[in-house]
């Protein structure tokens, strides 16, 4: 395989130029780039807003996730409700202090969006997008069969 597509796949730049971004932020409000991925993750989640919710993304464990929700539960950016039908159910609400830093993560991913796709056609970006879904769809199947 390509060693430039197995690395688009892998995502090591990407998150590289991603971490770079964010840097500045993460400085500013003393968290940790799950701590920032895991409150965006909550904004664009609507009804999942559990950690199981988060767990599921496959990105963290559940030590990481649980360590950066009391970190960020101490730092008032998220608080928790108890869930009315299932008291084991535990939902994280951002506080208006945490969707103030998402508005400014949001901000630098649009930056760095624009960053990489450009020169890229609209109709490149279609394509480049159906091409992810088809294979990330491929990554889960595989992920379930093996």
């Amino acid at each position: 395989m390509d060693w430039m597509l197995e690395g688009l796949l892998q995502g090591t730049q990407f998150q590289t130029l991603y971490n770079r971004k964010i840097e500045t932020l993460r400085e500013e409000y003393h968290l940790r780039k799950i701590d920032i991925d895991i409150l965006y993750f909550l904004y664009k989640s609507g009804e999942r807003n559990t950690s199981k919710d988060i767990c599921s993304l496959n990105l963290f464990n559940k030590g990481h996730i649980s360590q950066s929700v009391d970190r960020m539960v101490k730092q008032d950016l998220i608080h928790t409700v108890q869930d009315e039908e299932d008291r084991r159910c535990v939902h994280l609400v951002l506080t208006e202090q945490a969707i103030e830093i998402i508005a400014q993560a949001t901000e630098l991913r649009n930056q760095m969006y624009n960053m990489i796709l450009e020169g890229v056609t609209e109709e490149e970006r279609k394509v480049l997008f159906q091409v992810s879904q088809k294979v990330n769809q491929n990554i889960r199947n595989a992920l379930r069969n093996s």
